[in-house]
């Protein structure tokens, strides 16, 4: 055995002598990450201590919310007194109050504007409206109404107007043309 292990020994010198001399160079591994992968920890480290900057800004706020709160809530009254719900039911009657005369008051308006219209309406009606004829007495023998002519008007629609045939208006008033009648002519219709 012994004679095994020193012919090991003797083959390691050897190998290790021809690689040196044949000038096999060894490298060595770095010992830290690539270049590249340096500048990936830089940027990630700063980005790390942006964050942790705004987390810590972040919790201040939130604590000055907090404290804000907190006295907003001592500042206020738990429960209202007596005196003031009283009170507020005092504002409370005389807001209903003032809203039953603002109801009191838009339906007065309400009616006066209705009975005004219904007047215009019925003034309209009335000046619309032909005025009823007088009677009128031609002859001893004959009754009917005078008719005064008004803007628009045509013999035709005269005579449709009293249930008289146009050419009996005619006769009676000695027309020889239907359209020759004009706004204020009195005309005698017959019955």
């Amino acid at each position: 055995m012994k004679t095994i292990l020193s012919y090991t020994s003797v083959c390691s010198v050897a190998v290790a002598f021809a690689l040196f001399t044949t000038g096999c160079i060894t490298t060595q591994e770095p010992s830290g990450p690539p270049a590249a992968s340096q500048a990936e920890v830089v940027y990630l480290r700063e980005e790390m201590r942006r964050l942790n900057d705004r987390l810590n800004a972040s919790e201040a706020e939130l604590g000055h919310v907090q404290r804000n709160v907190l006295a907003a809530q001592s500042a206020q009254p738990s429960l209202a007194t007596t005196a003031q719900v009283q009170s507020m039911q005092a504002q409370l009657d005389s807001l209903q109050q003032q809203i039953r005369s603002v109801d009191a008051a838009r339906a007065k308006d309400k009616k006066d504007i209705y009975d005004d219209i219904t007047r215009k309406v019925t003034t309209l009606v009335k000046s619309s409206t032909p005025t009823p004829p007088r009677p009128a007495a031609r002859s001893s023998s004959q009754s009917g109404y005078e008719h005064v002519v008004q803007s628009g008007e045509s013999l035709s629609k005269i005579a449709a107007a009293y249930g008289v045939k146009m050419s009996v208006i005619m006769t009676e008033n000695k027309l020889k043309n239907a359209d020759n009648i004009f706004v204020g002519q009195k005309l005698f219709i017959p019955d």
